[in-house]
C-alpha cells in the first residue's frame, strides 16, 4: 500500500519574505498566511495552490539550520513534503522498503502539521518530509 497520497507544500527558502511576497501574491491572486515557527527560528508566507502549499521560507536568526542552507546554497526549493493520512504508518512502510526517516524525529510544523524528514542517498537539493496535517 503506498501511504503517500499528495504532495502537501513546498517550502521555497528566500531571503526577504517582503521582497518575495508581492510577487507571489500578484501571481496566485491571494494574500498568504504569514506566520513564524520559532522552534526553526523562521518566517513564513503560505500560499495555497490547488489542494497544495507553496511555503516561502525566511530565516530569522543567522545560527539557524535554515540560515545555514540559505548561506550554503543561496535561494530555490528548499523542501517537498508528501501529504499521509497517518504519519506513523507511512514511515513504517517507507522503513518495510529500506528508506529510513531522519534522525530528528518528528516535529510540529506550520498550522500544527506534523512533519518527519525521511533520509534521501540521492544528492538532491532539497528536504523530502512526510507530511500529517491536522
Amino acid at each position: 500500500m503506498n501511504h503517500i497520497r499528495s504532495i502537501h507544500h513546498i517550502n521555497y527558502l528566500v531571503s526577504d519574505l517582503n521582497q518575495a511576497i508581492p510577487y507571489f501574491s500578484k501571481l496566485f491572486n491571494c494574500q498568504p498566511i504569514v506566520e513564524a515557527l520559532s522552534g526553526r527560528e523562521v518566517k513564513t508566507a503560505r500560499f495555497p495552490v490547488g489542494d497544495a502549499w507553496l511555503v516561502l521560507v525566511q530565516p530569522v536568526s543567522e545560527h539557524s539550520e535554515v540560515a545555514r542552507i540559505l548561506a550554503q546554497r543561496g535561494e530555490g526549493l528548499f523542501l517537498l513534503s508528501f501529504g499521509v493520512d497517518n504519519l506513523s504508518n507511512a514511515l513504517d512502510a517507507l522503513v518495510e522498503r529500506g528508506i529510513k526517516p531522519d534522525a530528528k524525529g518528528p516535529r510540529s510544523g506550520l498550522d500544527n502539521w506534523s512533519v518527519h524528514d525521511i533520509e534521501c542517498p540521492l544528492s538532491l537539493a532539497f528536504v523530502l518530509q512526510l507530511c500529517q496535517p491536522t
